[in-house]
């Protein structure tokens, strides 16, 4: 039996245009659905971020999940009480955005920079207050694999809920670690969404899949039978690339993507 995935990618392709334009030519290139980042967007295109879930819709395609921003992420995992408050008010308020807005996933950072805090209870109890807040709403938390590799499994082990799942990001996790599929391994199941881009193995170049040196083969290999959410690239053009328009690199793009899609098509077939 085959499997097939929503095709998607992620509505910052790495182009300056306005919000609609580019959702319209991700939707003219091919692609099902898409995700967007949950601030306003400023110059030179002005727009409420209020205002782009309704376009995303009107525009044909799949909202599949909004990308909160990460600035003081790290405060989830604090000593002091009221930093974590504050956290966790951010969030709350970024999850009944989802119920208002009916987009049904919300893609969250656990940290931010180069210095980040080890895995503790104080984070566990505010990812279970944020978790307890999703399942009320319908609302689904996705927790993204960034420069640590042990903080998602740490909280995904802690709490159970259907209501909380991983966005596996690919070129992050050949960062920090290279070979070692254990995310996906130990808890495939809890996979609700994907970044999927690639890299030179020193900085997360967000490149598309076969421009830098991660083995696709082996993430198809390593990637859940049972996923049956959206593929979504989280790329941008290189420097070459992003002298033809953007409709080439959203063109070459959605190949990529299909053809990491027959790659899990393959994987998935009975041995």
């Amino acid at each position: 039996m085959t499997t097939s995935y929503p095709l998607g990618i992620f509505s910052w392709f790495g182009y300056v245009l306005p919000f609609p334009e580019r959702l319209r030519l991700i939707k003219e290139a091919g692609f099902e659905a898409t995700s967007i980042w949950w601030e306003d967007e400023d110059i030179p295109w002005p727009m409420k971020k209020e205002s782009m879930p309704e376009l995303v819709k009107d525009m044909g395609l799949i909202l599949e999940n909004l990308h909160v921003p990460y600035n003081e992420s790290s405060e989830m995992w604090s000593e002091n009480k009221s930093l974590r408050s504050g956290f966790i008010q951010r969030h709350i308020r970024w999850l009944e955005d989802c119920a208002d807005y009916e987009i049904p996933m919300l893609v969250m950072h656990l940290t931010e920079g180069q210095i980040t805090p080890k895995p503790n209870d104080f984070g566990a109890e505010s990812m279970f207050e944020l978790v307890r807040v999703a399942e009320n709403l319908g609302v689904t938390i996705a927790i993204e694999n960034t420069r640590r590799n042990d903080n998602v499994p740490y909280l995904l082990s802690k709490i159970p809920s259907g209501s909380l799942g991983f966005c596996f990001d690919s070129s992050h996790y050949f960062l920090t670690d290279k070979p070692d599929f254990h995310l996906l391994k130990n808890f495939g199941r809890r996979l609700v969404t994907t970044h999927l881009s690639d890299n030179d193995g020193l900085e997360d170049r967000h490149w598309l899949p076969e421009e830098g040196i991660i083995d696709w083969a082996q993430v198809a290999r390593h990637f859940p039978t049972a996923y049956r959410g959206c593929l979504t690239l989280e790329a941008y053009p290189t420097a070459e690339e992003r002298e033809s328009p953007p409709q080439l690199f959203l063109k070459k793009a959605l190949q990529r993507l299909k053809t990491l899609h027959s790659l899990l098509e393959r994987e998935s077939l009975p041995k």
